[in-house]
């Protein structure tokens, strides 16, 4: 009851005067469940947000209402007891909830938590399609754990068979079990068991274990906790520990005493189950049996070869298909069926090319042909998924014995070789011989086959080093090694020679005095009066291009062309590449034996001069062009030139450079200076774009401002008169969306002008003039770097030339809604909380992590914990990668220290972590995600979302998009010449030059 005294009287209608009194209510009639809920989650009016009460709040066992009522009879029941507690742990932002649970209706089996820590397995023992029991109710939930059925089938995750045990084993023998001990219809599947305790104490040896007292439990007064597909006994004891903090009751259900269940329901979990819900779970269950059923029939369907040794035949130490025959038979089974059924679904197919007498054998593809390994079991009950057919394997069907009147070995040991042996000039064979076969039996077998006497014939290996080959013979002693222990593999070459005839020494000495490199040369002068024909041309690789030019010249009859001509090299990936500088050598210009060169009509570059291409923006129709230009030229001459080139009529151009792949890069604003200052090289390709840039001095940068939560001007000056704090400007997301801001205008300035002076012009352009900005601290200036903001300009007194601002940069304004002077040691960081049980995360949160302290793992995720009302222990956090689509975790654990080794007996310290520095690289509007290791505590390193798989796959198009660009301009280069795309040449070993700095 109030009590309403003092300043708070109560006026009374009957006397009109100010009287005490005392105010309250009372309860009419009780009902049978009680439920209250204890308003854990609340409103800060000061701070505008959300929080949690987790203060203590005890709540009793047994309350008696009677005290509460308006009236009681003496034959009403007014005792209640606790039967259930609903408790939230986490903040209001996201957490999780579980329940205590009293076992009214005694349907489960209580004994002692332990009070160790246990690990939950939930691995399944077999493939078997799992439903949930149709015993369904609110207490039929322990027995549906009981048989085996998650908690996740309640909410149509997955469900387990009712016949399946699930066990929660302690420290000692008894087992926790939710289990009926009434007799089962049926018998219990024991494959199907999983153990889910593991034990988390050993004692030491010599001593008994001492098992802990077990307390009398009442029937009836049993309490679990239901925590997803987590079932577990507990004491009444540990619900006082839920009276308060973070993890705390948020709900109290209470129940009459005298309510007591009919005898036939105890024990019963079917008693007085809906219909309407035993019909809906038995639909559930019949669709999880068809998904079931129908994803066990795709993850276990297998494709084989199967071959035939009537169509295959030994030759050259192999087995190889006999022309004119069919090679294989394409088979599609289901793993889980037995051998018998494969060797049935063969017969089928091919009954004809099985032999009576038949045995499978696994086969394989190596460089010389067919080879036959493990022979797989003859017992038919065998399931194929335990042998070792996979997709993909190939299976030999044949006798065991002979191919085409043939013996063949089988097994590992016997595995060919392909070799190559050279007998004469220009005799040769290429043939499998099994690596373990001895040398002396290789000498007789090559004996037969190059008709050289055995007593004559000597074999060497040839050996290249650095371009230069030599022959190694073989001594006496490696006779009795075989081909394995002597080191040969697959592709080696072999020399065979007759002894009365020739020596090794010979072929040495002619292999090394072959300096030359071959080039296929392909000419293009047809204005020459020659046609476009390509020939051979053998050169010593330190002779100069331009003799090499000459020799070309030579070899295709050509009198005069005009500027002297030039050679490109024609590169199957890239195209045409530049021209030579004439005065390098063949080997210092880059030139490989094999390389496809060009001549055409033209002048060479000289030592001084590089080759640019360029490309007109937006006008696209004009093709790519190409100068040649001086190193020493300023940027000024070399756009001049270009403009020339192109036939422009005005002078309103300026250059862009380009990466590799001829993305856009930084605009070369300097136009004084040098080509080689700016770091162009030859084969560099530049943009040509429409716009003069700002005169020396002076920078031109585009004004973008975020997009408003409130986008009425006059709105934002009263929330400013108000004084009301937050951000008007809303941030664009981590994601590039340009829709989020709006295009302001232009501005020139120079670049001696500070950052206030910036903020002063910005707010005098047309567009910001309705805008109320109180001063320059209410706006807060930010950079867009590929679609997506990251820097704050901070400094008033900095110039834009100390902020490294360029004609590049692009500027976005964001208007806040209170002063903002951050500092250098200040980081302005976009937190994301990950949703629990989803792959979403929450819209972010600014975060301005002070960093004159340090900036360590620990302390990030300590201000983080403190943001988002977590505790520090059960986080993670990690950095978002936006051009990648990928998440970097940030955690000290995983960081590898190098450095200097520690001695024996000092002491290790702690690696120090500086996240400013690689590999982190915290900066200016990085994204941070948050993840509750609550909910999902074996994926902490997993912070991807479906919009990251996304962009992942359009990575790989844009990669493959590039690559068949590359392709389309290298045919049109070649379609433009009347030649056709010569195919590409295998790939090659990286070459790294490094010069002698000693």
């Amino acid at each position: 009851m109030e009590t309403m005294d003092g300043n708070n009287q109560y006026r009374c209608e009957g006397c009109a005067k100010l009287v005490n009194a005392k105010k309250g209510a009372k309860i009419r009639s009780l009902p049978q469940i009680l439920t209250f809920s204890l308003l854990r989650f609340s409103f800060d009016f000061q701070k505008m947000e959300r929080y949690k009460e987790t203060g203590r709040f005890s709540f009793p066992m047994e309350l008696d209402m009677g005290l509460f009522c308006e009236s009681v009879s003496s034959m009403e029941d007014t005792s209640y007891e606790l039967f259930s507690v609903v408790i939230h742990r986490g903040s209001t932002y996201g957490g999780h909830y579980h329940a205590y649970i009293r076992d009214v209706d005694n349907l489960g089996k209580w004994t002692h938590p332990d009070e160790d820590n246990f690990q939950l397995h939930s691995v399944p023992s077999d493939s078997k399609v799992q439903g949930l029991n149709l015993s369904f109710g609110l207490l039929q939930l322990a027995e549906d754990i009981a048989e085996g059925a998650p908690v996740e089938a309640l909410y149509g995750m997955r469900a387990a068979h009712s016949d399946s045990d699930i066990r929660y084993a302690g420290v000692n023998e008894e087992k926790s079990n939710i289990k009926n001990d009434r007799p089962k219809g049926g018998a219990s599947d024991s494959g199907s068991t999983t153990n889910v305790h593991q034990e988390t104490q050993r004692k030491k040896k010599g001593k008994k274990k001492q098992e802990r007292p077990v307390e009398p439990v009442v029937p009836g007064y049993c309490w679990f906790d239901f925590n997803d597909a987590r079932v577990c006994s507990i004491t009444s004891k540990q619900i006082e520990r839920q009276f308060g903090g973070k993890e705390s009751a948020y709900m109290l259900f209470y129940r009459k005493k005298s309510m007591h269940r009919p005898q036939e329901a105890l024990g019963d979990p079917m008693y007085k189950v809906p219909v309407d819900l035993v019909q809906e779970v038995l639909l559930c269950n019949e669709e999880l049996v068809k998904q079931r059923e129908e994803y066990e029939s795709v993850v276990n369907k297998i494709t084989i070869k199967v071959l035939f040794g009537q169509n295959h035949q030994y030759i050259g130490g192999a087995v190889r298909p006999i022309v004119d025959t069919c090679d294989h038979m394409q088979l599609t089974l289901d793993r889980r069926k037995t051998m018998g059924e494969l060797r049935v679904a063969i017969l089928e197919q091919c009954c004809d090319l099985v032999p009576s007498v038949s045995c499978l054998h696994i086969a394989k593809q190596v460089p010389s042909g067919l080879h036959l390994y493990d022979q797989v079991l003859d017992d038919d009950s065998v399931i194929i998924q335990s042998t070792n057919i996979c997709d993909g394997t190939l299976l030999f069907v044949w006798d065991g014995k002979q191919l085409q009147g043939t013996q063949i070995q089988i097994g590992h040991h016997c595995e060919p070789l392909l070799l190559t042996v050279s007998y004469g000039n220009p005799s040769q064979l290429s043939q499998g011989f099994a690596k373990n076969l001895t040398l002396g039996e290789l000498s007789l077998l090559l004996s037969e086959q190059t008709g050289i006497g055995a007593n004559r014939l000597r074999l060497g290996r040839i050996s290249v080093k650095d371009g230069d080959s030599k022959v190694i013979p073989f001594k006496v002693a490696d006779e009795s090694s075989t081909l394995e222990e002597l080191k040969l593999h697959d592709g080696d070459e072999l020399i065979a020679q007759d002894s009365h005839i020739s020596e090794f020494g010979h072929v040495l000495l002619s292999t090394n005095e072959n300096k030359l490199w071959t080039f296929e040369v392909e000419n293009r002068c047809k204005d020459c009066g020659s046609e476009a024909v390509a020939t051979l041309v053998e050169v010593d690789k330190a002779v100069s291009v331009e003799e090499l030019k000459a020799v070309i010249i030579s070899k295709l009859y050509i009198e005069e062309i005009q500027d002297g001509g030039r050679i490109r090299v024609q590169d199957n990936n890239w195209g045409l590449q530049t021209p030579l500088h004439e005065q390098q050598s063949v080997e210092s210009a880059g030139l490989k034996p094999g390389m496809k060169l060009v001549l055409e009509p033209g002048a060479a570059p000289l030592h001084n001069e590089i080759t640019l291409s360029f490309s007109c923006v937006p006008s696209s129709d004009v093709p790519d062009k190409e100068i040649c230009v001086s190193k020493t030229s300023t940027v000024q001459q070399c756009l001049g030139l270009m403009i020339e080139v192109a036939a422009f009529d005005n002078d309103d151009w300026h250059l862009r450079k380009t990466n590799w792949c001829r993305e856009e890069g930084d605009v070369l604003d300097d136009l004084d200076a040098t080509l080689e200052q700016c770091q162009l090289r030859d084969g560099d390709h530049l943009l040509l774009e429409a716009g003069k840039l700002p005169p020396k001095g002076f920078l031109k940068l585009p004004v973008f401002l975020a997009k408003c939560s409130r986008t009425d001007t006059t709105k934002m000056a009263s929330q400013f008169r108000r004084g009301e704090q937050g951000t008007l400007g809303v941030s664009i997301p981590r994601t590039t969306d340009n829709s989020r801001r709006v295009h302001v205008d232009s501005i020139i300035i120079a670049k001696t002008f500070t950052l206030a002076d910036l903020k002063l012009q910005i707010m005098t352009l047309p567009s910001m003039t309705d805008i109320a900005i109180p001063t320059l601290d209410f706006l807060r200036i930010r950079l867009i770097e590929n679609g997506r903001l990251t820097s704050v300009l901070r400094g008033h007194s900095q110039t834009l030339q100390r902020l490294k601002l360029t004609n590049s940069s692009q500027l976005c304004l964001q208007i806040l809604q209170q002063e903002e002077d951050l500092r250098k040691n200040q980081v302005l960081l976009h937190i994301q909380q990950r949703v629990p049980e989803t792959r979403t995360y929450t819209h972010y949160r600014e975060l301005i992590w002070d960093i004159s302290k340090g900036a360590t793992p620990e302390m990030l995720r300590q201000v983080i914990a403190d943001l988002v009302l977590l505790p520090v222990e059960t986080i993670a956090i990690a950095k978002y990668l936006c051009d990648k689509y990928e998440w970097m975790p940030i955690d000290s654990s995983s960081f590898v220290r190098k450095g200097k080794k520690h001695q024996k007996n000092q002491k290790k310290s702690p690696p120090k972590i500086n996240l400013r520095n690689s590999p982190y690289q915290i900066k200016d509007g990085d994204v941070i995600g948050v993840k509750d290791l609550t909910f999902d505590p074996l994926n902490t390193d997993d912070f991807s979302t479906p919009a990251d798989d996304e962009g992942k796959a359009l990575l790989i198009l844009a990669a493959e998009e590039k690559r068949r660009r590359r392709k389309e301009n290298q045919n049109r280069t070649n379609a433009s010449d009347n030649s056709s795309p010569s195919s590409k040449r295998q790939e090659v070993g990286l070459t790294i030059k490094v010069g002698n700095f000693r």
